[in-house]
């Protein structure tokens, strides 16, 4: 299965304090685990900040930028309690003015104050409706796996787990009252689709018997951009388990640019960051393929003629074509279990006819395809009771 992951190198203070908190937790377990107790494993003292704007060795390329380090610690891993990730990626979605790509292995958020905590999908929710209350320009893309990788084999009705995940997944974005989606056509009706994108990645190659074969590339990414200004990089998912500080302990960088450029935002020129900008193109050109079309133009992620014409229609022409070819799981044409158990016995293309699969395949363009909105919705995805998956407790899968 390809792999898609995004990383960040990082100099000076920030480096500094994130060594700091590799000390904090290293310090923290040899107090509180007795089978650290001895000599062997010494505490560990931390260096001056005095000295870290003067490092040995810098990796070369690199851009000055105001680098914030966040944390989801608890007493447990920490000795103190921090949840600054959850409240920079609100903060700055709620301050963003012109898009946000949101780029997760997982995408589960929209507190109901029972199962789900963390507020993510409602900042999403109440920052678009302001763009539509004030009449203004205002995107977001979400990047997602398009199955969540655990075992089983969904094709075949297994795969507790990854039903699990699912049923999370769908809840945040269109099914039930708490749904960013549900929200929104409440308040805007269709017009929602002027303002949000749920996207997930695919690509196909040949195996040695050059026969055709497809699959979905896994995001294990967690990054956040905001307005080619500001980048969330990290290990953090979203999810309670990442963001709510007394689960996971998670670690990343807000990345604020100190240097701009001239771009364009809206039609209208505009000053990037450096930075910011730079790994937004990066994401766009390989995502749509957009190095092989001179014709695509990815400087400008907000105007109409991209979100629509270039984001929207590359993504959903890229899923119409794997669905035709291969027959794709998971696809909007398996609504219940039974569907899809009959979708696919059924031989597809690639196998009945690899000359017309291949030309039909040479419409692809990047790796981006639509997120399957209406994939097993007339299902209850929750495990079965008397499954083990039935007894964990729901705060694993979120």
């Amino acid at each position: 299965m390809p792999w898609r992951d995004i990383g960040v190198v990082i100099h000076g203070t920030a480096a500094r304090d994130i060594a700091r908190h590799f000390i904090q937790r290293w310090n923290i377990t040899k107090t509180v685990k007795a089978k650290y107790y001895g000599p062997a494993y010494p505490y560990l003292l931390p260096k001056s900040h005095t000295t870290a704007e003067k490092p040995t060795f810098t990796v070369p390329g690199g851009q000055a930028a105001s680098v914030q380090v966040l944390r989801s610690v608890d007493r447990w891993s920490a000795g103190s309690y921090e949840c600054s990730i959850l409240n920079a990626y609100i903060h700055c979605i709620a301050e963003s003015q012109h898009y946000v790509y949101i780029e997760n292995q997982f995408f589960i958020s929209c507190a109901d104050g029972k199962t789900v905590h963390n507020r993510i999908g409602d900042s999403i929710v109440e920052r678009i409706l302001r763009a539509h209350r004030e009449g203004k320009t205002f995107r977001v893309f979400v990047v997602i796996p398009l199955l969540p990788g655990f075992e089983g084999n969904i094709s075949m009705g297994g795969g507790n787990s990854i039903q699990a995940i699912l049923h999370f997944t769908y809840r945040t974005i269109c099914r039930g009252d708490a749904s960013i989606l549900s929200r929104l056509k409440a308040h805007i009706g269709d017009e929602w689709k002027n303002y949000i994108s749920f996207c997930g990645l695919r690509k196909h190659g040949h195996l040695p018997d050059s026969s055709l074969i497809t699959e979905l590339v896994y995001i294990h990414s967690k990054m956040l951009i905001v307005d080619d200004r500001k980048v969330i990089i990290g290990s953090a998912n979203i999810n309670d388990r990442s963001m709510m500080g007394k689960r996971d302990s998670e670690l990343a960088v807000l990345v604020e640019d100190t240097e701009t450029l001239t771009s364009v935002m809206d039609g209208k020129p505009y000053q990037a960051g450096r930075f910011a900008r730079s790994l937004r193109l990066n994401c766009f050109r390989l995502l749509l393929q957009a190095d092989a079309d001179p014709s695509m133009d990815v400087m400008d992620p907000v105007c109409d003629s991209f979100f629509h014409k270039v984001w929207n229609d590359t993504a959903a022409a890229n899923a119409a074509v794997y669905d035709q070819v291969f027959r794709c799981v998971p696809s909007n044409s398996m609504q219940t279990h039974r569907a899809l158990r009959e979708y696919s016995t059924v031989e597809n293309l690639a196998t009945v006819s690899p000359e017309l699969a291949q030309e039909l395949l040479g419409r692809i363009r990047g790796l981006l395809v639509e997120f399957p909105l209406y994939f097993l919705s007339e299902e209850y995805l929750l495990p079965p009771l008397n499954s083990k998956e039935g007894v964990i407790p729901v705060e694993v899968w979120t």
